[in-house]
């Protein structure tokens, strides 16, 4: 009888002919081999399921399913029903994993169990700016985390797999920040969520370049306010998923509004500011 794995790799994807075979590679170089990986395509048109394949006798537990729905949490979740590990690893596709990862991450779910995870990201490249960004993705997570509104980026989160159907999985109704809405659904149902500050992924910035940094920002306020007053998100249209979309040239346009908000300021309390100042000074090294 086959040991279950400590970790079921997930990783949904959508033409990503290109990313997808460097992540398995790093998958390939690990230093704990104590996992499993299924990819699930979303009916990729290049090259994406051709070269997944290629991989079989590197990743001798490589999975791969096909999704007829290009939906990210409809992957997740297909994924997630067909893993077997202890703890289900959600990734995506244009992550890259230093060797140590996966040793590092079961290091410490091992001295401080946890039902769901997500760590702290590195950028995939050395220029200040995108330094500046994986800096504040970091301490945003670690924000919401102290003020009782836990989230985390979808390209890492960790969930115990006997814990996935309980919380419900992912909603694939909610086109842009479904993520979030799964550990803070997990979390509000009283199961805990953990931040692993090292090892670090590196974390693809590219849809901040495809975009540009300022508007990509301003878009992901439009769709959080949308989510704050219960409007849904077209994730096609608005928040759209795959490799070729991110990889072409074209133009972005139409996607943005003027914002007329009023925002309500509450100041935090001491105990939080003081964590928040911790963190500030733990990263300063890195900018």
């Amino acid at each position: 009888m086959n040991k279950e794995p400590f970790f079921s790799i997930v990783i949904p994807c959508l033409n990503e002919e290109k990313s997808l075979p460097l992540l398995l590679q790093d998958l390939v170089n690990q230093t704990l081999q104590d996992f499993e990986v299924i990819v699930v395509d979303g009916n990729s048109k290049d090259k994406t399921v051709e070269n997944a394949n290629k991989f079989k006798k590197l990743l001798p537990s490589l999975s791969i399913l096909h999704s007829k729905i290009r939906n990210v949490s409809v992957q997740r979740n297909m994924g997630g029903e067909e893993g077997k590990g202890t703890y289900l690893l959600f990734n995506d596709a244009d992550n890259r994993l230093p060797k140590h990862f996966l040793e590092g991450v079961k290091y410490h779910l091992g001295v401080n169990q946890t039902d769901l995870f997500t760590t702290w990201i590195l950028p995939d490249s050395k220029h200040r700016s995108d330094k500046a960004i994986a800096t504040y993705l970091n301490l945003l997570t670690e924000t919401g985390l102290l003020v009782g509104t836990p989230g985390a980026l979808g390209a890492m989160i960790g969930c115990l797999r006997k814990h996935f159907g309980k919380i419900g999985g992912f909603n694939p109704e909610v086109g842009f920040a479904e993520d979030t809405e799964f550990v803070r659904r997990g979390y509000n149902k009283g199961y805990t969520f953990s931040i692993i500050r090292e090892p670090r992924y590196v974390y693809s910035l590219r849809r901040f370049r495809k975009i540009g940094t300022l508007k990509l920002l301003q878009k992901y306020a439009v769709l959080n306010l949308k989510i704050m007053t219960n409007q849904k998100v077209d994730q096609k249209k608005e928040y759209p998923m795959g490799g070729e979309y991110l990889e072409k040239d074209d133009k972005t346009t139409t996607y943005f509004k003027k914002l007329q908000s009023v925002f309500i300021k509450k100041s935090p309390k001491k105990s939080i500011l003081e964590k928040i100042r911790t963190l500030l000074s733990f990263e300063e090294s890195d900018l």
